[in-house]
């Protein structure tokens, strides 16, 4: 069994993919594989399994109080995530990719997004002393994550790409991933990165007891990406119309 595991993951990886994910998250995941491979499960299946677990740790992280609700809730995060990346994996593996299947993909990590933010703010509200401040702070921070989303779907689209000369990026995949580490920001890039891919982040924040700093850390990544896509969109899209042509005398 061992063996197979092994050689699924080694089958089922991604061309590029994180550290976390390829030391902490794919070899559980590629563990779920083996035994979803005897069976007749679908990648959405799993996807839809990864939501469900995802559900229940936000319930475990605003209901219960101390660190019992704490290390339950991020716990069961990452339990989704691995699920998350049994998705993919199954599908390579089966050969069952489809375009729906990534889209659907997309579409539970808005959620989740979503679910976390709320889940989180819930239990600032309820047992950490959070009061109303923490009522407006996740409520502003929701506002922020559906902007990016929304501008995120927008600059992936055909259309888009179309209108301004650029390459279409499917889901997963992000611009200029060659010139990362040529950028002086890079660094900056790499810490948002990590912020907003939060089953890497998010158990340091829960061991020290401070979800709140995640909360405000998520926000700005968040914030940030949007004022950086908002002005490539208004340069890209926002241009003056070229002069008309001079009319040619009749």
């Amino acid at each position: 069994m061992l063996q197979e595991i092994r050689r699924i993951y080694r089958e089922s990886l991604k061309p590029a993919d994180s550290l976390f994910n390829l030391y902490v998250a794919r070899p559980p995941a590629a563990a779920v594989v083996a035994v979803l491979a005897r069976t007749r499960a679908t990648p959405n299946q799993v996807t839809f399994a990864s939501i469900a677990i995802f559900v229940v740790a936000m319930v475990a992280l605003a209901g219960l109080p101390g660190w019992a609700g704490l290390l339950a809730g991020v716990g069961l995060v990452e339990l989704s995530y691995v699920f998350d990346c049994a998705d993919g994996q199954l599908a390579r593996l089966t050969k069952r990719s489809s375009p729906v299947g990534a889209l659907l993909d997309f579409l539970m990590d808005e959620l989740k997004a979503y679910l976390l933010v709320a889940g989180i703010t819930v239990r600032a509200y309820l047992h950490d002393g959070g009061g109303v401040a923490a009522l407006m702070v996740g409520l502003g921070t929701l506002v922020v994550i559906g902007s990016a989303l929304a501008l995120t779907k927008f600059v992936r689209t055909p259309e888009y790409a179309q209108a301004t000369g650029t390459k279409p990026l499917a889901h997963g995949e992000a611009s200029g991933a060659a010139s990362r580490r040529t950028s002086p920001l890079w660094p900056v890039q790499a810490a948002a990165r990590l912020i907003s891919q939060y089953p890497t982040t998010l158990p340091l924040f829960a061991v020290a007891n401070r979800l709140d700093l995640f909360l405000y850390a998520y926000a700005a990544v968040h914030v940030l990406y949007i004022g950086q896509t908002s002005l490539v969109v208004l340069w890209r899209l926002g241009r003056f119309a070229p002069h008309p042509a001079p009319e040619s005398p009749p």
